[in-house]
């Protein structure tokens, strides 16, 4: 096998990995000297295929620091999701709605698909966030609230919904941090419905009862798109 051609099959094989999400957007790739190891090339082969992967736009580099992974989906979604105002009722239930389906489906595939380790990294944000809810300023209950979901989505494997609910959660936070900060939690019981959701949730990916993870998550969904329409119409009256 040739130098291009042993460098272009390395390509592949680190695209397949990311294709695969087994690394997600955002994450960093193995150090040099063990994905050397792994696949038995040399520095050099290794650095033309990281340098290919970074000319496609798969992944970029960080100097110092080292290889990360791109959002391979941001150049397409990005810029329509950009064109919507988030303080237009409409746009704000159709990202909620979208929500609803995007969630649904990485809790299910979560469940299947989810190793002992990130199952223990959910669980241990779970515990953390309900620690720490009822201190937490309202802006870090609104983080806290969507690295919840992001471990949650990357536990899928699944490229599509890592990616996509990247781009979303970035579109979502203002309007989560609206219904926070716009004191919904505190009406009606809404700081233990969303208690419960999300232990409901959590529970069920833990005992990986894809069913069940998937209807909690759709109804967390359904009830946080609920409290923005009631800030919504508070904010008309």
């Amino acid at each position: 096998m040739t130098s291009g051609n042993k460098v272009q099959c390395l390509a592949e094989a680190l695209e397949q990995r990311i294709l695969a999400a087994e690394w997600v957007p955002g994450n960093r790739l193995p150090a040099q000297q063990r994905l050397m190891a792994e696949f038995g090339v040399a520095r050099t082969t290794l650095r033309e295929a990281l340098g290919l992967l970074q000319e496609r736009g798969v992944l970029r580099t960080q100097h110092g620091s080292g290889s990360y992974v791109n959002n391979l989906f941001e150049a397409s979604f990005l810029p329509p999701l950009n064109q919507l105002s988030m303080t237009d009722p409409q746009a704000q239930v159709a990202v909620l709605e979208m929500r609803q389906v995007l969630e649904g489906e990485a809790a299910f595939y979560a469940c299947l698909r989810a190793t002992d380790v990130e199952l223990a990294a959910i669980d241990e944000e779970y515990q953390r966030m309900l620690a720490r809810a009822a201190s937490l300023p309202v802006l870090e209950r609104a983080k806290a609230d969507l690295t919840f979901h992001m471990l949650i989505a990357e536990a899928s494997h699944n490229l599509w919904v890592v990616s996509l609910s990247q781009l979303l959660y970035s579109k979502m936070f203002n309007t989560i941090f609206a219904a926070l900060s716009g004191g919904m939690l505190e009406q009606a019981g809404n700081m233990e419905a969303v208690e419960n959701q999300h232990r409901d949730i959590h529970t069920a990916i833990l005992k990986r009862d894809a069913n069940g993870a998937k209807q909690a998550a759709q109804i967390h969904a359904w009830h946080t798109a609920l409290m923005c329409q009631q800030l919504r119409r508070n904010k008309e009256d």
